[in-house]
């Protein structure tokens, strides 16, 4: 008894790609395009060429450049082949704006063009779900990309100044004992270098501004291995920190006045006795001069300098200073008469404490001291004189000498300056700054902050603010010895070779430590160093990919209500297919293959324009220092990982939009169907 064979299927399988292919013709805008596609198609054509001619003549302007014009753009000299001969000049003003309006105009007529194209191939529908989508990817490809050369650009300047690892007290204290460990640290295999470093607080003083940094005392010439510092140098010469005898002469030759001591008690007292507020300060000589101590004759005489005239007249007369003697007349006596009124009896004061004066005297009571002395002393009333003095011999007249002024300035040490603070400052290499700490030493008026006098041996220029506005390199001994730290430093700099291989040097260096047996040090990475900053890099980034997805979910709604409306206008369609054979899940992925063939197509242009503007960008820039003269160009670094999760965001939220339309789709019956395309 043989088997009865099983009925033959009803329904034929389909191939393949048969829903791909009805979802294509239902999205296809039929036979005849709209009838604005073509007049679009030529306006965006004409952009374009207006656009270009725009950015030619802003790039290779063609008119004459005036003399005394601000500078011009570099231009670059690819063009030199087609018979364009670029100058490295700038383009004037003119010029400039005239570029910004053709790069304006070009996006503009690309866009046109490319809607005009789209709605010749497709539905007015179907080209605006797809120019969403577009705008979406691209818009995240650019701020990715955007984003991440931020990052990467942060973390090469960062990794170029400052080293990959650091070895620091735990408690930020400097520590001694470091060159062994330097040492041991650098001979580790794929170490490129150690260096100590200090660092502290200062305040910078020029002659017009000051501002405060951060002191660095380094090794210049371990530093070297660490740092990109000298290939960063502006101004200046990265080996005048070790020579600073090379140091050239300001251009403007202006020397700080020095921050004087208060004043000390001899002086004070000096100006208590009579010089005053007003008083001329007192010539001291050459700098550097240090006055002879003369030592004060002191005078042991009780009579506390008193001369006695009758020794000292006699003296004078001989040297010819004074007249000679008058000749001594005899005395004349007048009788005394009785006073005859009470106011004859009144008792009058002589005029000389000597005697009564004669009356009639032609000198008019004038006496000679010499001749009134000796009577005095005669009568014992005075004391008689001293022997007279054998005279001291005069001393020789000095010869005035003149100062010798040293021909060699005493040397000052040097200092690195960022870019940032050279324009606060107004400094430029060789002019003379002072350096301030409150490290200083006490002093019965109080605490006198440290000033050291420096030069200005270099200008950096990091293209980092931080960098540029706060740090200041000095010699480590002369670090060192202004803060009066000794013989320590703050940490060790530490630079790899591999930074992919960070992890493995880390390990190396920190079995260096163990080894030496400093448990008081701790090794810490870059990325340990600069975690909060990447941090909120890593989660900013983030926040804009999901902001910028947003753009995409609009875009997938519009494929939502697309579909939508397809399903209710070709539910005769639908009702046919049925009846011939189509089963359930072909119509659903009828309708599913719709959205992704507009999310495909959108994704792609969105991706490829979105790279094409991060090439442009990164080749010509932004003017974004407010000047339409000066193009910024712009930190850009396309990662595939990010692009190809970008693509598949937007393939999965398209997806997600069509399944509602599909679903509806697939189980509505061909009787309601031909129903519902009847009303």
């Amino acid at each position: 008894m043989s088997r009865p064979r099983p009925a033959a299927s009803s329904r034929a399988e389909a191939p393949p790609s048969l829903h791909w292919q009805i979802a294509w013709r239902h999205l296809r805008a039929g036979d005849r395009p709209p009838s604005w596609a073509w007049p679009a198609v030529g306006l965006a054509l004409y952009l374009l060429v207006v656009g270009g001619g725009f950015v030619l003549y802003a790039l290779y302007g063609f008119s004459p450049v005036e003399a005394g014009l601000p500078e011009r753009v570099a231009l670059d000299s690819s063009l030199v082949g087609l018979g364009f001969d670029p100058t490295t000049d700038l383009p004037p003003p003119a010029q400039a704006y005239f570029g910004v309006l053709g790069a304006i105009t070009l996006l503009l007529g690309a866009g046109l063009l490319l809607g005009a194209v789209l709605s010749l191939v497709f539905t007015l529908l179907a080209t605006v779900i797809t120019v969403s989508v577009m705008l979406g990817c691209m818009a995240l490809v650019v701020v990715l990309s955007l984003m991440t050369g931020l990052e990467l650009e942060l973390r090469d300047k960062i990794l170029g100044q400052r080293a990959h690892i650091r070895v620091a007290s735990a408690d930020g204290r400097p520590f001694a004992d470091y060159r062994d460990l330097a040492k041991a640290i650098a001979d580790k295999p794929g170490i490129l270098g150690a260096s100590p470093y200090l660092q502290g607080e200062v305040m910078v003083r020029s002659g017009f501004q000051r501002q405060g940094g951060i002191l660095l005392g380094i090794d210049p010439e371990l530093h070297r291995s660490v740092s990109n510092l000298p290939d960063i140098m502006r101004e200046g010469d990265y080996e005048f920190l070790s020579h600073p005898e090379k140091i050239p002469e300001s251009e403007f030759g202006f020397e700080i006045t020095p921050v004087e001591p208060p004043p000390a008690q001899a002086d004070a007292d000096t100006a208590k006795e009579g010089q005053g507020a007003t008083a001329l300060p007192h010539v001291t000589g050459a700098e550097g001069h240090v006055p002879e101590d003369k030592p004060q004759l002191v005078d042991d005489d009780p009579d506390e300098g008193w001369e006695d005239p009758e020794v000292e007249i006699p003296a004078l007369r001989k040297k010819g200073a004074l007249p000679p003697a008058k000749a001594e007349k005899p005395d004349v006596v007048k009788p005394m008469a009785v006073p005859t009124s009470p106011a004859a009896a009144i008792p009058t004061m002589p005029r000389s404490p000597f005697g009564v004066v004669s009356v009639g005297e032609e000198d008019e009571g004038w006496e000679d001291p010499e001749v009134e002395i000796g009577k005095l002393r005669a009568a014992g009333k005075l004391a008689p004189a001293k022997p007279e003095a054998a005279p001291e011999p005069e001393p020789a007249p000095e010869v005035e000498t003149e100062l010798e002024t040293p021909t060699d300035k005493p040397l000052v040490d040097g200092l690195l300056i960022g870019a940032e603070k050279a324009k606060e400052l107004a400094a430029r290499t060789g002019d003379q700054v002072q350096l301030i700490t409150p490290i200083g030493r006490m002093t019965p008026a109080g605490r006198i902050p440290g000033v050291m006098a420096v030069r200005i041996a270099g200008v950096f220029d990091a293209d980092h603010y931080d960098y540029d506005r706060w740090l200041v390199y000095a010699s480590l001994p002369v670090a060192q010895a202004f803060l009066r730290a000794g013989d320590r430093v703050t940490g060790l700099e530490v630079k790899v070779d591999d930074i992919e291989q960070l992890d493995v040097r880390k390990q190396e260096v920190q079995d260096a430590v163990d080894a030496a047996g400093r448990d008081d040090l701790l090794v810490q990475d870059w990325q340990e160093l600069n975690r909060s900053l990447f941090s909120a890099m890593a989660l900013e980034k983030i926040a804009v990919f999901v902001a910028l997805l947003c753009v995409i979910l609009v875009a997938s709604f519009g494929i939502l209500g697309s579909n939508l409306m397809s399903v209710i206008e070709k539910s005769k369609e639908i009702a046919i297919l049925k009846t011939m054979g189509c089963t359930d899940s072909l119509i659903q992925r009828i309708f599913i293959s719709e959205g992704l063939c507009l999310g495909i197509l959108g994704g792609i242009l969105g991706i490829a324009t979105g790279i094409g503007l991060c090439g442009l960008l990164d080749r010509f820039g932004l003017p974004l220092s407010g000047s339409l003269q000066s193009f910024e160009q712009l930190p850009v670094a396309i990662d595939a990982f990010e692009v190809v999760l970008v693509g598949v965001s937007s393939l999965v939220i398209v997806w997600l939009s069509s399944l509602y339309p599909a679903r509806i789709a697939s189980r509505m019956r061909p009787v309601d169907a031909l129903r519902q395309a009847e009303r």
